[in-house]
């Protein structure tokens, strides 16, 4: 009985997989062949011209920009030189105020002549020594004390409602040298 069993399974499963057989077969690879034997090559470009646009002048650059909250406009460049804190527009740069001072790395201190000395190294790859009273970073920062492990910096910031501040800023040396 079994073995009848196996006899008529093998004959189900013929008889489903002989549905599969597919009598236009022969058409399909005659069509492939076709396609592989005809000459290939690339599709060719079809190039669709635009139509002509004419250039737009934008007239409102002088205007107030919308993205300024509104009372931080209309303060001219003559506001910012004004007042004690104001930085001397007048004075040479130094090259260590071409970079914040997020990039700058205090990477020594020394005692040359009496004066306590700060090597700063600068993302060009140079190091700098300064004393007090020299300049670094790109907010008018001026070298207020130089002790063993770190430099005191005071910079001067504008703002639109104080006008200029100072605010006090330290570089100190890092163990890690990162």
């Amino acid at each position: 009985m079994t073995r009848t069993v196996k006899l008529m399974g093998m004959m189900v499963s013929m008889g489903l997989l002989t549905g599969c057989a597919d009598a236009e077969l022969t058409q399909l690879e005659s069509t492939l062949a076709d396609i592989r034997q005809s000459p290939g090559g690339q599709p060719p470009v079809i190039a669709v011209a635009l139509p002509e646009s004419r250039t737009l002048a934008y007239l409102y650059s002088e205007d107030r920009s919308p993205f300024l909250p509104p009372d931080a406009i209309a303060q001219d460049d003559a506001d910012r030189s004004e007042g004690a804190l104001a930085p001397d527009q007048q004075r040479i740069p130094e090259p260590l105020e071409r970079f914040s001072l997020q990039e700058l790395r205090l990477v020594g201190t020394m005692r040359m002549a009496g004066r306590q000395v700060a090597m700063i190294a600068s993302p060009d790859g140079n190091v700098t020594s300064v004393k007090e009273g020299n300049y670094m970073g790109t907010d008018y920062g001026r070298i207020a004390q130089i002790s063993a492990q770190e430099i005191r910096v005071t910079e001067r910031v504008f703002t639109q409602r104080e006008g200029w501040q100072e605010r006090q800023v330290s570089l100190a040396i890092n163990e890690n040298n990162e």
